[in-house]
């Protein structure tokens, strides 16, 4: 075995829980610009979860929370009841919705596609190679694989996943048929933090969360890097702080893309390529600034956003809480 160089050890016990670089909390006095911000937190969301684990609107306007505790999809109303409950058969970890209200989700190494009833139509194990016919049979390891974005355009499905841990581990790319078959390996080694590479879609093209490299990747639908941007900056607010952001990704109707930050709570809108149109506000959730124990357990940071744009939710993975941020005036 090769000999690990000086800078490599300090990565390893940087990134190492427990050890240096454990989570470091901030404090509200360090909100960067939250004066200048579009939205002010409201209220939680009255609902309770074993473990929240990500978020969704529907195009019927009610928001999807996933459960992996529960191994369940909560339907919430636009008022933040919970009218309904959804089973995919497995803990959900990413989701999203097709225009005819299709929903497809991926958790514990499998993707299932339900109709917008909520009724499973088809479940496959997520792709570990896309070489041969047995691409999508089950793997003994799919259950070690996290599933950390699903993004959809008008005729294709993409998935992103990981394995590794913390600033060790990498992600990959897939794409898929509307009905989970043909996957294809689009891109792979992708920097994504505790196993998270978070996915939307617009436009065909294809925004990819490259958390530990502070940046979002552009692509086509063959896997063709269109651009890319971003950049680390803990006092600029156009440049993503803390450990590894951004981690989570949200279109509105009118196109502007939402970006989530870890650790530091914090909500952000750009144009699709990458100019900076303002602070969206802060959630008031556990912070840190560096990577370790603290950062690996609450990297996920997931959003949804109205089409208009005036509610913002956000998950709270450490407190199993949807914080909400609404628009001002």
């Amino acid at each position: 075995m090769a000999k690990c160089s000086v800078a490599a050890a300090a990565l390893l016990l940087l990134a190492a829980p427990g050890l240096a670089g454990e989570g470091r909390p901030t404090q509200a006095s360090e909100d960067v610009g939250a004066e200048t911000a579009s939205h002010r937190e409201a209220e939680p969301l009255a609902i309770e979860f074993a473990n929240l684990s990500t978020l969704c609107l529907h195009v019927n306007g009610n928001l999807l929370a996933g459960d992996s505790g529960a191994q369940e999809i909560k339907v919430i109303s636009p008022a933040g009841k919970q009218v309904g409950t959804l089973r995919p058969g497995f803990g959900p970890e990413a989701m999203t919705v097709a225009a005819d209200g299709t929903i497809y989700c991926g958790g514990q190494g499998k993707l299932a596609k339900l109709d917008r009833e909520g009724k499973v139509l088809k479940t496959v194990s997520v792709p570990d190679d896309a070489s041969g016919p047995e691409a999508m049979s089950p793997r003994a390891r799919g259950h070690a694989l996290r599933v950390s974005g699903i993004a959809l355009t008008d005729k294709d499905l993409f998935v992103a996943f990981g394995s590794g841990w913390s600033l060790g581990s990498k992600s990959k790319l897939f794409r898929l048929t509307l009905d989970l078959e043909a996957p294809k390996l689009l891109a792979e080694g992708l920097r994504g933090c505790c196993q998270r590479c978070d996915i939307v879609a617009r436009g065909g093209v294809l925004y990819l969360a490259e958390n530990a490299a502070h940046r979002v990747v552009l692509y086509d639908r063959e896997g063709t890097v269109l651009g890319r941007w971003g950049e680390r900056g803990r006092a600029d607010l156009a440049g993503f702080g803390a450990c590894c952001n951004p981690m989570n990704l949200a279109f509105d109707a009118q196109g502007a893309l939402y970006t989530a930050e870890s650790g530091l709570c914090r909500v952000k809108r750009y144009t699709p390529d990458g100019k900076f149109q303002g602070l969206v506000g802060y959630v008031g959730t556990t912070r840190f600034t560096q990577a370790g124990g603290l950062a690996a357990s609450c990297s996920n940071i997931a959003i949804a956003v109205t089409p208009d744009g005036a509610r913002v939710y956000v998950m709270d993975y450490k407190d199993r809480k949807i914080r909400v941020l609404e628009k001002k005036g």
